[in-house]
């Protein structure tokens, strides 16, 4: 199969994923007697489902390389801003305000600044080469990494990247 296919796959466990986790933790809004008991009852087969797909989801896009961490975040915010409003629309009967559809504008705005890295690039502040992350043990990955397999067959970064000497995925930081 070809990257659109992988693509269309990657989306559609995605959206399907986040549709059913909006709906489930929307959906009971509008019984306001409805006890916090009952409500989880009937939110948590949503989550259960939102938590299959979503696996499948990551998986595909590790995998084949379709998007990077960040992309999935931009993705997830984006899209579950759109259920939001569909969800108030057309489910709750709520009024959407010329706000609303303003501050879905400037998340983009926000986004598109964040992933181009354009303060920085206007005050001249260094921008960091990003450090590739190891691939999951379980998940085959068909893009070339800058990484280079040793002997004992563990990714180890190139001598070109520089790593930090307190990092949160570091065990020397941690007191014994």
């Amino acid at each position: 199969m070809g990257k659109p296919i992988h693509y269309i796959q990657f989306l559609g466990a995605f959206l399907l994923a986040q549709g059913l986790s909006m709906w489930g933790q929307y959906f009971t809004l509008k019984y306001p007697h409805m006890g916090m008991l009952e409500s989880f009852l009937r939110a948590i087969p949503w989550a259960w489902a939102d938590w299959v797909f979503m696996t499948i989801a990551i998986g595909l896009g590790a995998k084949y390389d379709l998007v990077t961490p960040t992309q999935d975040t931009f993705l997830l915010i984006i899209w579950q801003f759109i259920l939001i409003i569909g969800i108030n629309k057309y489910y709750l009967k709520q009024k959407i305000t010329r706000s609303d559809i303003i501050t879905f504008f400037i998340i983009l705005v926000g986004f598109f600044i964040s992933f181009n890295s354009l303060i920085s690039k206007i005050l001249g502040i260094k921008i960091p080469k990003k450090v590739k992350e190891a691939k999951h043990p379980g998940i085959k990955s068909t893009r070339n990494t800058s990484k280079k397999k040793s002997k004992d067959d563990t990714y180890k970064p190139d001598d070109t990247v520089a790593s930090s000497d307190f990092s949160p995925d570091s065990t020397d930081n941690i007191p014994s």
